[in-house]
């Protein structure tokens, strides 16, 4: 239930996933094995599901982590969803 938070009105497969889909422990950031969990989970779904294998290099821990504090806050997932969004990725 909690980690549902965010995943009202999303699109699978178009909408990115919610910063809620990877902060499992539900503690307001991201760790890079969170991360990584989170990636394999929705690979894994998407091919159990036969769906096609889109837009899964959505960038490494590593280029949403900007201030290289070995953590994503909210911010700094949003703004590198807000550039992918923009075709800004890089």
């Amino acid at each position: 239930a909690a980690h549902a938070v965010g995943m009202a009105g999303a699109r699978p497969g178009i909408d990115p996933p919610p910063f809620a889909a990877f902060d499992r422990n539900g503690d307001g950031t991201i760790t890079e094995p969170e991360f990584h969990a989170a990636r394999s989970r929705r690979i894994t779904s998407r091919l159990q599901e036969g769906r096609q294998m889109r837009n899964l290099n959505a960038g490494e821990f590593a280029d949403i982590d900007t201030n290289r504090d070995g953590r994503i806050t909210p911010a700094e997932f949003a703004a590198h969803q807000a550039a992918r969004r923009g075709g800004q990725a890089r």
